[in-house]
């Protein structure tokens, strides 16, 4: 575990007033206060626009692997959500939220992505905003490839599980308006491998 000395200096950020240097003042061993003392850079994401990754849960490595690569590309919101399919039906949100912190602060952002409550998918579709396009990859379909699709403002990327889509929720997905239909590609891609895919043509740096 890292201890720092009385005075040491720290960056930190808070989402929204840029980094700033700022120096440790230890109370006791489990408080401390921050003092800013200068600005290291100015705030980066204000304005940007919002990209969510909707994901069923996976088997913990992978999903380990999936949440450090979605910050690290620039996903904003992360909504975990239960299919038929799902085999992993909870998650460990602490969990999730330290790993959103430490894959933040390794790649520099200046803001933290929120992780939303898990949901199971019909749930989640009814309640989705129709402003914010959401597009569902969706296998072995004749839908238009991501690729070739104009991204613009908040938008959203809907990963099956391992084994994807019932025929049923494939049904469900194309009666929602803000919902469209997406490839892939032609190879069928692992859930992990999809969401770093799809949230690589949605972010815009």
């Amino acid at each position: 575990m890292l201890r720092l000395e009385a005075d040491a200096l720290v960056r930190i950020f808070n989402g929204q007033d840029g980094e700033w240097l700022a120096k440790f003042n230890p109370i006791n061993k489990k408080n401390a206060t921050l003092t800013p003392c200068e600005q290291t850079h100015q705030q980066t994401n204000k304005g940007l626009n919002k990209t969510h990754l909707i994901f069923a849960p996976i088997k913990k490595q992978r999903l380990d692997f999936m949440i450090e690569k979605a910050i690290e590309l620039g996903a904003t919101d992360l909504h975990p959500v239960v299919t038929h399919n799902t085999e992993v039906r909870k998650i460990n949100a602490d969990r999730i939220q330290a790993q959103i912190i430490e894959a933040t602060e390794q790649c520099e952002r200046l803001d933290l992505a929120r992780l939303h409550p898990l949901n199971t998918l019909d749930k989640f579709c009814a309640s989705w905003e129709e402003s914010t396009p959401l597009f569902a990859a969706i296998e072995r379909g004749d839908a238009p490839l991501l690729s070739s699709i104009d991204i613009k403002n908040d938008t959203a990327i809907l990963i099956g599980p391992e084994g994807g889509f019932t025929q049923q929720e494939t049904e469900m997905l194309q009666n929602f308006k803000a919902i469209q239909a997406v490839s892939l590609g032609d190879n069928i891609l692992r859930a992990e491998t999809a969401a770093l895919y799809g949230l690589s043509h949605l972010v815009k740096h």
